[in-house]
């Protein structure tokens, strides 16, 4: 056995190493930074933070509670997971958080990162060696510079992507042996795990698959017009049956996205570049910061490619054709990646809010692959192949350099130019097939091995990490007073909410059921009106920041945990703690279904003044004229570092001084008693400092919402000061302030309180209660309109009508009635169909692709063995 093992790691050492030096490399550059356990940091940045981690917890806890992942109350009011979990959770290595802890589960997501890097090392290595035929050290060398490429280092907290960075190269073979071979099962079954695992990374592998298959039949003309059309027919096919094995993910997305922001998206009316040609290749050096978020396209793959790629492309022996077609592509990429037009297709008809340049992936293919055919052919390379385009690239990095065209660290010019020197001598030496060079190609080999684990390491520490401690510190306080509310309400439906905030997406982290939610597949009715309602909102996230007693009431938010220890928050009384958390519960929530009046649908929600909307919700709703908000314009401001404009009576717009930290200062003092609340919008502002004597509140959301001044008295002022961002030259800022009247609210809470939903079913798919109306109307319920939501109303199906774009509003008559809810995502059966049909063609195909290679196999057996 020992024998057996020995061998086998002998015979796969390369690709052995292909997976271990990424992982390690990954593991390393978080050590340095002290990543748990040797210190108290976290690899989870930016998105991965706020959504993937609180995904990962939430996808563990449903498995463990053996909890449908169809839908879930722990967020955004309730939302389609399924869609979730198409987009950030399909990954085959998410089992592992089945062995993981609860509180390790940032561990869990730390753990599966490295191993998508190795794996991705892995597959590309196994990519060269069955499209060359070549097995050795180079397939380890050029499969660590594509698992730490800048896309991979500088994305890799994208970690729902890697699953199709890792499969890419797959496909491409899969491509390669249909071609050639007219072997397809390959390609059919990589790109249906690609699409299953991630649809839209898939979006773009699948685009250019079909360029990458026009590309190798035009290479492929040996084979005859008739075996080609066969091939691309066999293309066809295959591309249907893997899009169809992903059709359980695909269809139930197709539908929820429909109701995302993303449907809003259209083509662009005028063309545009990016970046100038100086900026696009000096991303191709090394020791450049990768674009974690904002900035330039990832584009690095290691320095010594821009050496290989000319020597391919200068090498004779290689075919002509082949070489063009493969640069026609490249140049077709790159110009895809700088244009509005191919970017907005290539994307999938959508700009992306951040992260430019997601295809990078395929040009750093590009690049390796004619890089590896470079090196490959080395040794029938002209030596001046390898020298005039180090010094072209020396000329080019100076010139970028000392002309300023781009920013760059001096390092990063040191580093380059050393490098291009290093690798021009030692490509100048292994060119020619003169014989004991194997000393000088292994060094070649280690500088490139080592000049891609180092970029490794700088990119990932470039990237950064969070503080591990902070975001696992109130766990178990939230737990606990998780476990207090379930106690105290049964099996009764109810939701809670955080009034601080870490992460957008805690309460999903806390699994508790609250309004809360960033994601990509979030509602676009709901985030709409979230701002309107004076939330903070923007693009596919909103949260609890904004609340105010109508909306509390509204929205049935029944508990909220807080920091602050205070008998009342609003109409919120406070019950119990723990540790440094409090629990308050609300008396005034309305709960998940009552009865309004049919002017509900006459709703105007869509002024720009939060309070008047909260008004209008109100007369909508009741029918009558009752405004709990009586708003105001506030005081001229005073500005400092800026020259400020007044537009209108809530409007003001602001130019900043070139060098001065500007400020725009509002003092307000209230001539009579009154409970006050101030709606805020500051475009290209920091923050927002509110104080009110030795109280201090910081606000930096820019895109604004409500928040609570607090019951002032006569002669009592609030201070609120904008600091203005120095990176804009001008923005500008809405500021509305309002007296709320609490009778007014209680007037209406006792109307609305009497026809309530009763609950008595509760899960995460289905809900069913009592209801008695005492007069005909609307059932407002605060659930998200979703076409996957089945409506019985006696036992009677029927449609449910939607409230201001947003929620399921159901008309009733007067007497008892049974309400009955359930839901599956849209499209989910069709697509369980589809992939399970795939899925069996897949392994039909498969049985007959095997056996037609072993009948092959014996027919040339039979020939050998012939005189």
């Amino acid at each position: 056995m020992r024998d057996k093992t020995k061998f086998w790691i002998h015979k796969n050492i390369w690709y052995i190493l292909a997976f271990i030096i990424p992982f390690v490399v990954a593991v390393t550059a978080f050590i340095c930074q002290g990543m748990w356990p040797f210190g108290d940091r976290g690899i989870s940045i930016i998105d991965s933070y706020h959504q993937y981690v609180p995904f990962f917890s939430e996808l563990q806890y449903k498995w463990r509670h053996f909890d449908s992942f169809f839908y879930s109350w722990n967020g955004g009011l309730g939302m389609n997971f399924w869609a979730v979990v198409a987009y950030y959770l399909a990954s085959p290595l998410n089992l592992l958080l089945l062995v993981f802890p609860k509180t390790m589960v940032m561990e869990c997501f730390s753990l599966i990162y490295f191993v998508k890097i190795g794996l991705a090392g892995l597959t590309f290595a196994y990519f060269l060696r069955k499209r060359f035929n070549h097995y050795g050290c180079s397939l380890t060398v050029f499969g660590c510079c594509y698992a730490l490429s800048s896309y991979v280092v500088g994305y890799a907290w994208n970690i729902m992507w890697l699953d199709c960075i890792v499969l890419f190269p797959i496909v491409m073979l899969g491509i390669h042996r249909l071609v050639r071979e007219g072997r397809g099962w390959l390609y059919g079954l990589s790109l249906a795990l690609c699409i299953f695992t991630n649809y839209y990374i898939s979006v773009m592998i699948c685009i250019f698959a079909c360029v990458d298959v026009l590309a190798e039949v035009s290479c492929a003309r040996e084979k005859g017009l008739a075996a080609n059309f066969r091939r691309l027919l066999g293309f066809a096919g295959y591309s249907l049956l893997g899009g169809a094995f992903g059709a359980v993910m695909l269809l139930p997305t197709f539908y929820a996205l429909q109701a995302s922001q993303s449907a809003s998206s259209s083509f662009p009316t005028t063309l545009k570049f990016y970046h100038d040609i100086f900026e696009l290749f000096c991303q191709q050096f090394t020791v450049v910061e990768p674009t974690c978020l904002d900035g330039n396209f990832n584009l690095y793959c290691g320095v010594s490619m821009l050496l290989l790629v000319p020597m391919y492309l200068f090498n004779k022996k290689a075919d002509l054709w082949e070489k063009i077609v493969r640069m026609l592509i490249t140049a077709f990429l790159l110009i895809s990646l700088n244009t509005n037009y191919l970017a907005y297709i290539w994307h999938g008809f959508h700009f992306p809010n951040g992260l430019p340049g997601r295809f990078s992936f395929i040009y750093i293919f590009m690049l390796l692959l004619m890089g590896y055919e470079g090196y490959r052919r080395r040794k029938s390379c002209p030596k001046w192949a390898a020298a005039l385009p180090a010094v072209g690239w020396l000329g080019f990095l100076g010139y970028s350099w000392w002309s300023g065209k781009v920013e760059m660290e001096i390092y990063t010019g040191i580093v380059n130019i050393i490098l291009l020197v290093l690798y021009g001598l030692l490509f100048m030496m292994v060119c020619s097939p003169a014989k004991k060079k194997q000393f000088l190609e292994l060094g070649l080999l280690a500088v490139m091995l080592i000049e891609a684990c180092a970029y490794g390491v700088f990119g990932l520490c470039m990237n950064g990490t969070v503080n591990r401690k902070d975001y696992y510190s109130d766990q178990k306080a939230v737990s606990e007073l998780k476990a207090q509310i379930e106690e105290r309400e049964g099996e009764n439906f109810y939701r809670a909410e955080l009034e601080e905030r870490r992460g957008r997406d805690d309460v999903t982290w806390h699994h508790l059921p609250g309004m809360s939610l960033f994601s990509s597949t979030v509602n676009a009715g709901v985030d709409h009106l979230a701002k309107r309602l004076g939330f903070y909102s923007v693009t596919n996230k909103y949260s609890y920041q904004g609340a105010t007693p109508e909306t509390d009431a509204f929205l049935n938010i029944d508990y909220l945990i807080s920091k602050h220890k205070e008998e009342r928050i609003r109409t919120f009384d406070r019950l119990s703690e723990a540790e440094d958390r409090y629990l308050y519960q609300n008396h005034c929530a309305l709960g998940l279904g009552f009865m309004v009046s049919e002017n509900i649908f006459q709703w105007d929600y869509e002024k720009t003044n939060p309070f008047e909307v909260i008004n209008q919700l109100i007369l909508s709703a009741t029918g009558e004229e009752i405004r709990p908000y009586r708003y105001f314009g506030l005081p001229e401001p005073t500005a400092e570092g800026c020259e400020l404009t007044t537009d209108s009576w809530a409007d003001w717009s602001y130019t900043g001084e070139e060098g001065a930290d500007g400020t725009v200062t509002y003092v307000y003092t209230p001539e009579e008693a009154q409970d006050l609340y101030i709606y805020f919008k500051a475009a290209h502002c920091t923050k927002v400092e509110v104080v009110r004597g030795e109280e201090k509140e910081t606000y930096s959301d820019e895109d604004g919402h409500i928040f609570r001044v607090g019951a002032m008295e006569p002669g009592e002022t609030v201070t609120l000061t904008l600091y203005l961002d120095d990176d804009y030259d001008d923005g500008s800022i809405k500021l509305i302030a309002a007296e709320h009247d609490i009778n007014a609210f209680y007037q209406v809470y006792d109307k609305l309180k009497e026809q309530r939903w009763t609950t008595d079913k509760v899960s995460s798919t289905s809900l069913a209660g009592n209801i008695r109306v005492t007069q005909g109307g609307v059932m407002f319920t605060s659930i998200p309109y979703d076409e996957g939501w089945k409506i019985k109303v006696d036992g009677e199906k029927i449609e449910a009508e939607k409230i201001a774009d947003a929620f399921i509003g159901i008309p009733l008559s007067e007497g008892e009635h049974r309400i009955e809810m359930s839901y599956c995502p849209e499209g989910f059966v069709p697509g369980l169909i589809l992939t399970c049909s795939a899925g069996i063609l897949l392994v039909l195909l498969y049985i007959i692709e095997k056996r037609k290679g072993r009948a092959r196999k014996k027919t040339n057996d039979i020939r050998s063995e012939l005189p």
